[in-house]
C-alpha cells in the first residue's frame, strides 16, 4: 500500500481574530507560497484556508476563501524575490487577474498561467477555491529566459486542445491534492511540467490541425505519466489512445522524432535532473537508470553520453561541486 503524503504546510484563518487575519494570511503566504498583500471588503473579514503538497520540484497549493484581493507589488518583488510560474486552476467562484497592462476574467473551470516575477493583482468576487501548480522558471524552461510568459496566458477552452490541457491539468491536480500518494509523485511532477510547458508554448503545435494537436497532447501526457514503466512503447501509447501505431508515428513526425525517441529523450531528461538532485544522492547511477526504464547501466551510459557529452558519473560530480 502506498504511503499517503502529509501537507508540507497548511493554515487557516478560522482561529485567528478578525483584525489579525490579513496579516496572518500575508505572513503564511510569504513563508510558503509568495510575498503578497491581501485585502477584503467582506464585513466579516477574511476567511481563508490553504495547504501545500510537494511532488519533486512541483508544488500544489490548494486555497479556499471568501471575497478577497491579493497583490504582488514591485516592492515585494525586491523584498520577497521569486521566479516561478503559476498555473492557477479556478475550481469555484469568479476572479480577475491584472498583469502587464492586461486584465483577464477567470471563471470556474478556467486555467490561467503567469509569472510571479512580474507584478500582478488577483481578485476573487466571492467564495472561491483554486489549486495553484507551481514550478521554478529555471527548471521549467531549462534556462531559456525567452520562454517566460511576459503576460498571463489563459488556456483557451474554445479549442479542443485547450479543453484537453485544462481538463488534464485540473484532474491531475485535484487527484493529487485529494489523494497525495508517495508512489504518484514522480509521474505527477513530470506530467505537470509537461502540461505547463504546453500551456506556455501553445505555438508548439501550431502547424497541426486541432484534432491532431489534441491527440498529440494526449499522447505526450500519457508518456509523461508512464515514463517509469520499462514496457512503455509506441504500441502501449497507441492502444491507450485508441489509435493505430502508424497514426501515432505520423503525429510525432511533427516533433521531428519517433515515438521511441521521444520516450527515451524524456527518460534521459528525468535521469539527468535526478543525477544532480539533492534528494536522490542516496540512489546509485544504476538505480536511477532502472528507475527511468533503462534495462542496463551500459545502455544508459551510452545514451546519456550521446545526449549530454559526458558520462552520468561526470554529470553527478559536477552537480555536487
Amino acid at each position: 500500500m502506498s504511503t499517503t503524503l502529509s501537507p508540507r504546510a497548511q493554515a487557516s484563518t478560522d482561529q485567528v481574530p478578525s483584525s489579525q487575519r490579513l496579516a496572518f494570511w500575508e505572513s503564511y503566504n510569504a513563508s510558503q507560497l509568495i510575498g503578497l498583500t491581501c485585502s477584503t471588503y467582506d464585513p466579516h473579514g477574511l476567511r481563508a484556508q490553504g495547504r501545500v503538497f510537494d511532488a519533486d520540484d512541483v508544488a500544489f497549493t490548494e486555497i479556499r476563501g471568501n471575497q478577497h484581493v491579493i497583490e504582488r507589488t514591485r516592492s515585494l518583488l525586491k523584498t520577497h524575490p521569486k521566479d516561478s510560474v503559476f498555473a492557477c486552476i479556478l475550481l469555484e467562484g469568479d476572479a480577475f487577474l491584472f498583469q502587464s497592462g492586461q486584465c483577464y476574467t477567470v471563471r470556474a473551470g478556467d486555467v490561467i498561467v503567469y509569472s510571479n516575477a512580474i507584478p500582478y493583482l488577483y481578485g476573487f468576487t466571492g467564495d472561491m477555491r483554486q489549486i495553484i501548480v507551481e514550478v521554478e522558471a529555471e527548471r521549467l524552461f531549462r534556462g531559456r529566459r525567452e520562454m517566460r510568459p511576459a503576460a498571463p496566458i489563459q488556456v483557451d477552452n474554445r479549442l479542443r486542445t485547450g479543453r484537453l490541457l485544462a481538463n488534464t491539468l485540473r484532474t491531475m491536480a485535484m487527484d493529487f491534492v485529494e489523494r497525495p500518494r508517495a508512489d504518484a509523485v514522480s509521474g505527477v511532477a513530470e506530467q505537470a511540467r509537461h502540461l505547463l510547458r504546453a500551456a506556455v508554448d501553445p505555438g508548439a503545435a501550431r502547424e497541426l490541425n486541432d484534432m491532431a494537436a489534441w491527440r498529440l497532447l494526449r499522447a505526450e501526457a500519457f508518456i509523461a505519466e508512464h515514463l517509469h514503466d520499462p514496457a512503455l512503447d509506441a504500441e502501449q501509447v497507441a492502444r491507450a489512445l485508441g489509435l493505430s501505431v502508424r497514426q501515432l508515428h505520423r503525429l510525432f513526425a511533427h516533433r521531428d522524432r519517433s515515438v521511441s525517441q521521444w520516450i527515451w529523450d524524456k527518460r534521459l531528461e528525468r535521469a539527468h535532473q535526478e543525477l544532480a538532485g539533492e534528494g536522490t544522492r542516496r540512489l546509485s547511477i544504476g538505480d536511477i537508470a532502472y528507475r527511468w526504464g533503462f534495462a542496463s547501466q551500459a545502455h544508459f551510459s551510452r545514451a546519456f553520453r550521446g545526449r549530454y557529452g559526458m558520462t552520468p558519473r561526470q554529470h553527478r560530480r559536477a552537480g555536487q561541486d
